[in-house]
């Protein structure tokens, strides 16, 4: 009872976006809606109308999974006593807007930005006390896709109910933002996780990535969730006894 006391005090305090981490939201939200929208102004000639619709329902699909994809990150580093802050990646945005003009919409690049950590004044107590842990920011990021995950999972179990077109490009926007927010480039949530922890990052973007593609093509959810799993078992041992056991055996 009194950890859930605790959190709820840290969400009340934390939780909220400073106007600096709103900012960055609402033009990383707007940028990559033009970019997935880039295709849908009309078909065979420009339509502003289409367009702005098209833009409109991109920004929906663009928002909630930003935000589901930061709600993780942001409950998590709560949790074990950190606080979070969005940071927009200009350079990143420009290049997927590069990307979109010369592929002409084909290639999504969805790197909104990253986050920074700040501990919690007074929440010191335990393993994270002495600062910055790496393994704790390596699970704060990790978050962030696992979030985008379910999120999937939950759009298609709706699917199943009612089809919606949009509901489609949701799953496959979440697809690829769970996959490229896990390539280790900084600030994306995969630098942290591998510069955290190695073995972690071996074994769940495999899980991640596997998942998260069978789940676009129509498998289903739990033999999805099984197949990448057991693949993820696999190819952690692969890396473990090809590389990891013999760095640490010197």
């Amino acid at each position: 009872m009194a950890e859930l006391l605790d959190m709820r005090d840290k969400i009340r305090k934390y939780y909220k976006f400073t106007q600096h981490e709103l900012r960055g939201l609402v033009i990383s939200i707007l940028i990559i809606a033009f970019i997935i929208s880039f295709k849908e102004w009309g078909t065979a000639s420009f339509d502003l109308r289409a367009g702005l619709y098209n833009l409109f329902n991109s920004v929906l699909i663009v928002a909630l999974s930003i935000l589901v994809h930061d709600l993780g990150q942001r409950m998590w580093g709560l949790a074990i006593g950190y606080r979070i802050e969005f940071r927009m990646w200009t350079f990143g945005l420009i290049i997927a807007l590069v990307a979109a003009f010369i592929s002409n919409g084909n290639l999504w690049l969805i790197v909104p930005g990253g986050f920074m950590l700040h501990l919690i004044p007074g929440h010191r107590l335990g393993w994270y006390r002495y600062g910055i842990n790496y393994f704790g920011q390596a699970m704060v990021a990790l978050a962030g896709p696992l979030f985008s995950l379910m999120l999937i999972i939950l759009l298609k179990v709706i699917g199943i109910f009612s089809y919606n077109p949009l509901i489609q490009k949701a799953i496959v926007f979440n697809v690829i933002y769970a996959i490229t927010s896990l390539i280790p480039i900084p600030p994306l949530d995969g630098s942290k996780i591998y510069f955290g922890s190695r073995m972690l990052y071996a074994f769940t973007v495999p899980v991640i990535v596997i998942s998260t593609i069978l789940l676009a093509v129509d498998v289903p959810v739990l033999v999805s969730l099984v197949l990448s799993f057991l693949a993820g078992i696999a190819l952690w041992l692969v890396y473990y006894i090809s590389f990891e056991r013999k760095v640490w055996s010197g």
